[in-house]
């Protein structure tokens, strides 16, 4: 039997078709471990990060931003918030670096009750210059500083799992295959991901929000009209699809259910601001005929001058 997972705001179907992208990209995810206090990563269970890794590389593949790097030192300082993923508590690290083009996501795991990860961006206060502020502010992203911002340039944040829920670790993510009655970590995964990258978390997604509708000119493009997103504001509608495919970024997930991060998913991407490498063209057409598809899950935000756990 199927379960219907509900998931609330940030924070499968065809076959898996293997795509060789544009090697042109720049963005590098790093994941951190040390607040994986329970072993869910690491150990016995280091063989997980690898799905990590898989997930990581759906954006890495694409995304072709410069970020700058933030490098703390004498009277620049820069402090990054999130919540620690093996608890729900905040926490800051003081003086906290990043090299060019790096995100920096922290990764762990606890009781998590009905909800099978949460994810955000992380939040941030720095002092210094005027401009090593901006920089940090921007990641070297002009958009992201303009009055009405068009861009993002996050340092990283964090995602938490939950740690009773009955997950399928994928040993091979490049194929799709049965797994009832379990949850979809890779699926999960690239979800939480597309929050800590600014779907549903970042100002750039909100000043795209007019009356529950998207607004985003790439996503008008490839649909022909603005797409309503979810009640909280954070996620696709659900039952959101493009190309017969269930969307990443919608609010649930079934059990026994892998999803894809869809064209639609990456077109929203560039409307926040990142530079997505298009699809290789000769590969267009057997996309179009396997699908791609994604979902959605608890969000817990932390933008720089709030923090926001729904």
């Amino acid at each position: 039997m199927n379960f219907k997972h509900p998931l609330v705001f940030g924070g499968l179907l065809a076959s898996f078709l293997t795509i060789s992208q544009t090697a042109s990209a720049n963005v590098n995810i790093v994941f951190d471990y040390r607040y994986d206090s329970s072993g869910f990563f690491t150990g016995a269970n280091s063989s997980r990060q690898n799905l990590l890794n898989d997930a990581a590389s759906v954006f890495e593949n694409r995304f072709q931003d410069n970020l700058t790097a933030i490098t703390s030192a004498g009277s620049n300082h820069f402090n990054a918030s999130f919540f620690e993923p093996d608890n729900g508590n905040n926490i800051t690290i003081p003086n906290f670096s990043v090299a060019a083009d790096q995100i920096v996501v922290f990764v762990g795991a606890h009781n998590l009750g009905n909800t099978l990860a949460e994810g955000g961006s992380g939040g941030f206060s720095s002092g210094g210059s005027g401009s090593f502020l901006d920089n940090a502010a921007s990641r070297g992203q002009a958009g992201a500083l303009l009055p009405v911002q068009t861009d993002f340039g996050p340092w990283g944040g964090a995602i938490s799992f939950n740690s009773t829920s009955n997950w399928y670790f994928d040993p091979d993510t490049r194929t799709d295959e049965s797994f009832a009655n379990q949850y979809d970590f890779y699926s999960v995964a690239t979800h939480e991901l597309g929050h800590v990258l600014g779907f549903g978390t970042s100002q750039s997604f909100t000043n795209l929000n007019s009356g529950g509708l998207f607004t985003g000119t790439a996503v008008h493009d490839l649909l022909g009209y603005n797409p309503p997103l979810s009640s909280d504001g954070g996620h696709w509608q659900q039952g959101l699809t493009y190309l017969g495919q269930e969307v990443a970024m919608d609010p649930s997930i079934l059990a026994g259910q892998r999803k894809h991060f869809t064209e639609l998913d990456y077109a929203a991407m560039k409307d926040i601001g990142w530079q997505v490498a298009p699809i290789p063209e000769a590969e267009v057409w057997a996309m179009m005929i396997a699908g791609l598809g994604l979902l959605g899950w608890r969000l817990r935000s932390q933008r720089r001058d709030s923090s926001c756990e729904l």
